[in-house]
């Protein structure tokens, strides 16, 4: 087996997965945004007020990785139904 068909297979039997990990991390951008308060690694919840540099770049950052992951099962799915 193949590299290209080892990870094929792989991203075909879980297509789903991505799309729910990809609408909770989209979920939890408007929530954080919503709410003003964020959670980071190593430091618990940053508030928007208090810095914000690090509120938005978590934020760019959540919504990033939903992007990826809905991009991902689109990807996949599209190669599903070939």
């Amino acid at each position: 087996m193949d590299q290209d068909s080892y990870w094929h297979g792989y991203l075909m039997a879980r297509h789903q997965v991505f799309m729910w990990m990809g609408i909770v991390l989209v979920a939890m951008t408007v929530i954080f945004t919503l709410t003003g308060q964020c959670l980071v690694k190593y430091r618990g919840i940053v508030s928007r007020a208090e810095d914000p540099k690090t509120f938005w770049q978590n934020i760019a950052l959540y919504f990033v990785l939903g992007l990826i992951c809905l991009g991902l099962y689109l990807y996949t799915l599209s190669q599903y139904r070939r």
